[in-house]
């Protein structure tokens, strides 16, 4: 895979996953841009990086203002004249409460993280892609999405709201050399998700570097025929 020059922005990028595939695109020859929350994660993310570090660049974004996102997305565009990749990692997790617990402030804001930022950043980049007739778009969703557990609605219906809104872009775009799809991880082979469930058998888990390659290749030209696939990616599990 090629991404030399293609100018990609990943929501998130600074994070374990994020990291992972902010690294691969830079590799592949990649101009990335991506969102923080944080000046000290993306100084993080610049210190593992070598020459390659030139071809970074990063913006403490709120991606869910729809303002905030324009402007990002305008910055991107008036430097480099254009956006051929959007790949989305934002996002949170809440579990272990039932319907009746959960409160609105935490519906909301499981809706907000993961839903609402998916949205603003697609609609922010979908103009430019349209007018210059390329674009991939890679959205994260979850195996909780289709596969649900208990104490979890909050998060599983917005990642349920992922999935089906990638569809339906892929739906629009579909005339165009843009594609839309999305990736449902089951548990991802993390430090915090380790922590969190210190005596699970993470042999099971989703290795960070199979969903980077999956993602890569979903932003890549090679896939261009693929558009508003749903791919589960879930280890062993």
């Amino acid at each position: 895979m090629n991404f030399t020059n293609r100018v990609v922005l990943i929501t998130g990028g600074t994070g374990a996953l994020g990291t992972l595939i902010t690294h691969a695109f830079l590799k592949h020859g990649a101009l990335v841009t991506t969102t923080y929350h944080g000046a000290s994660s993306f100084a993080e993310l610049q210190a593992t990086l070598g020459e390659e570090r030139a071809r970074l660049t990063g913006m403490s974004t709120d991606v869910t203002k729809a303002s905030a996102m324009q402007a990002l997305v305008e910055q991107i565009t008036g430097k480099f004249g254009r956006i051929d990749v959007l790949i989305n990692l934002v996002g949170g997790f809440m579990g272990g409460t039932n319907v009746v617990d959960t409160t609105e402030a935490d519906w909301d804001r499981m809706l907000t993280l993961n839903l609402k930022s998916t949205f603003l950043s697609c609609q922010a980049v979908l103009p430019y892609m349209l007018k210059q007739n390329y674009g991939r778009i890679v959205n994260t969703s979850s195996r909780g999405a289709v596969q649900p557990s208990a104490g979890a609605a909050a998060y599983a219906v917005s990642k349920a709201g992922v999935l089906t809104f990638t569809q339906n872009l892929a739906q629009e775009v579909r005339t165009h050399d843009v594609t839309a799809n999305v990736v449902l991880p089951g548990l991802i082979d993390t430090p915090q998700n380790r922590q969190s469930i210190p005596n699970a058998d993470y042999s099971k888990w989703v290795s960070p570097a199979s969903l980077a390659h999956l993602v890569l290749f979903l932003a890549s030209e090679e896939a261009g025929a693929i558009n508003g696939a749903a791919v589960p990616i879930y280890g062993k599990s």
